[in-house]
Parts: structure tokens; sequence; C-alpha cells
């Protein structure tokens, strides 16, 4: 049975925390079923942090985590040295000593270097750099969720003359009402929702991995004119400038993280939406990331994690219209150097 390499340990004990994409945890479980020496690092690894599963996360800066995060690394660097010399020792007067034995040094290297990790942080440092690992990870796989998106939509394009989705609304229409199912065309959502509608997404697409929510999917699209309800959509898309020319020219912003001026709705069956910003709410990023930023979809296909709600050279705020301090849920931009992203 051959031994781990650092970069199978590295996978591992990514897996154990939970950190692994769906393709690394199949490559992980595949090593744990064919490697004794992986089960076993797997078991032990586990084993060693299952006190920690009581800790409750909490946000935390990224400044002080990455600190953390180094200051662990660099006890585990130190302590390699030592668990090699240890290892080296126990080699030389390795003769005479049970096979079974032997076997059982691996697992025991493993375990402390997890400890060296928790002792070297404590407790409180651990709770920060698992925070980190947890947000980085939920960051990383709402991104691909974007990327995702944008792929839907290139392939929606692909087969309606390179149209984007889009449906005809009244002049003034409500685009805050997610969830009407009437037959006219409300809602900035309802575009997006032929994507499910036509099969060219799942409706869990639409839901960022961050949030905890208990959503069902078990409904059948055909029968929906828009999502459901707001809890089965948690991002925001682009409101158009009418006035916009075919086509999307220059780098701009489609499809963002839910917007914070935006995130609690009434029901549809509300006749009004009135939202006044105020200096708080202008600050505020979106929900889905606990305020620390949101993944920002642009035209050409990147998605980058903002810490920020601004982009481009004009500093544009994507969640809010220029000189607008209130809404009432019809107002559109009235040029394409104003992103808007809602609801």
């Amino acid at each position: 049975m051959t031994s781990l390499s650092e970069q199978q340990k590295q996978l591992l004990f990514d897996y154990c925390l939970g950190l692994t994409s769906e393709l690394e945890s199949a490559q992980a479980e595949e090593l744990v079923l064919s490697n004794e020496h992986a089960a076993r690092f797997v078991v032990l690894v586990k084993a060693s942090l299952s006190p920690l599963d009581s800790i409750t996360s909490e946000p935390c800066h990224d400044e002080l985590a990455e600190g953390t995060i180094w200051r662990a690394h660099q006890a585990v660097r130190t302590s390699r040295l030592q668990l090699s010399q240890l290892l080296a020792e126990e080699q030389k007067r390795s003769t005479g000593v049970k096979a079974g034995l032997w076997r059982n040094i691996f697992g025991r290297l493993a375990t402390a270097a997890v400890f060296i990790v928790v002792g070297s942080a404590g407790i409180a440092g651990f709770k920060i750099a698992s925070t980190y690992a947890h947000q980085k990870y939920w960051q990383t796989q709402c991104g691909a969720r974007l990327a995702g998106m944008f792929q839907s939509l290139s392939n929606y394009r692909a087969d309606n003359d390179g149209q984007m989705p889009a449906l005809a609304a009244a002049p003034g229409a409500p685009w805050w009402k997610v969830g009407d199912q009437g037959p006219e065309n409300v809602s900035n959502t309802r575009r997006m929702w032929l994507l499910v509608k036509y099969n060219y997404a799942k409706p869990s697409d639409f839901v960022c991995p961050a949030r905890k929510t208990d959503c069902d999917f078990s409904y059948n699209p055909k029968d929906y004119n828009d999502f459901p309800n707001r809890k089965l959509v948690t991002y925001s898309f682009r409101i158009n400038c009418p006035q916009s020319p075919a086509g999307e020219p220059g780098r701009r912003v489609i499809v963002a993280d839910l917007s914070p001026v935006f995130e609690s709705l009434p029901p549809p069956s509300e006749g009004a939406l009135i939202v006044k910003i105020s200096d708080e709410l202008l600050r505020r990023n979106s929900p889905n990331h606990a305020g620390r930023g949101q993944n920002v979809l642009f035209c050409d296909g990147s998605v980058k994690f903002l810490r920020t709600r601004k982009t481009g050279v004009s500093l544009d705020d994507i969640f809010t219209l220029q000189n607008t301090l209130a809404y009432q849920g019809t107002e559109l931009p009235s040029s394409e150097a104003d992103a808007f992203l809602a609801p």
C-alpha cells in the first residue's frame, strides 16, 4: 500500500473540513477506498476535529483570518521538521517492532499535526481560520454558480439568434414583484426565469450556495411565469437602460449577489414598494456573504468577488441608480454608464 503524497494529504485534509469541490470530494473518496493510509488519515483528522463542531462560525475580518492561518501554517512547517526527525529516529529503532505498530506511526503523526495547528493558533484562532476557510469555500462555490449562469445565458443566445432572454414590459412595470404569476410581464426576474422554464438552467442555480435556506425545488417550471417566490432567487440582475443599443458593449456587470437595497420585498400582491436610501444602506454589501462583499458576473463571462459595490473608472454603485434616494420599483437607468442590479 503506497504512502500519501503531500498533495494527497492536502486533498484529504480539505475534504475533512468540507472545503472540496464535487470533483475533489469524489477523488478523495476514491482515494480513501483504495488506500489504507488515506482511510486512516481521514478517520484520525475527523476524530481530532470533532470537538470543534460545537464552535459557532461567525463573520471575521479577512486580514485577521489570513494572519491566523499564516501563523498556523508556519507552526505546521516547523513541526513537520520535528515530526520528520521523530519518524527518522523511529525508523532506526524499528527493527523488531511489529508491522502493525509501524503502520500506525503515520496516523499518530497526522493526528499530532492537526493538534499542532489547533494548539498553535488556539481555539479562538482555529475558529477564525475555520470560519475564513468556509467563507472562502462558499465564495468560490457562488462564483462557480455565476459562471454556470453565464454558460446558460450563452446557450440561450446560441439558440435564439444571439438575443439575451427578454420580455416586453409596459412602461412603468413594477420590476420588484418577484413571484407574480399574472399574465403581465412584471419583475426583473421573469426574463431570467426563461432559462429555467426552457431547461437552460436548474431552479437551484439561482440560489447562492452560501445562503442557508429550506428551498423546495420540487415543482414544474412550466407551471410558472416567474420564480415561485423571493427565497428561490437570491441574485440580482441588471436592469437595462431603455435606450440601450443592441449587444453587450464594454465589460458591463450583468448579475451579482443579492442586492442589499432590495433584500426584503413586500409580497407581489401589495400595490407599492417604498425604499428610502440611508447612509447605512449605502454601505451594505450583499447579505449572501455576511456583508463581506459580492460575487459579480461581467458580460465577458468573468466573475470577481468585490468587497465594494462600486465598479469601473467612475466607481458606479451597482445596486443603486445615480442621484436616486427613493424607489417605488419602476425606476430605470438613464444611461448605460449607470449599472443597476435589482431587485
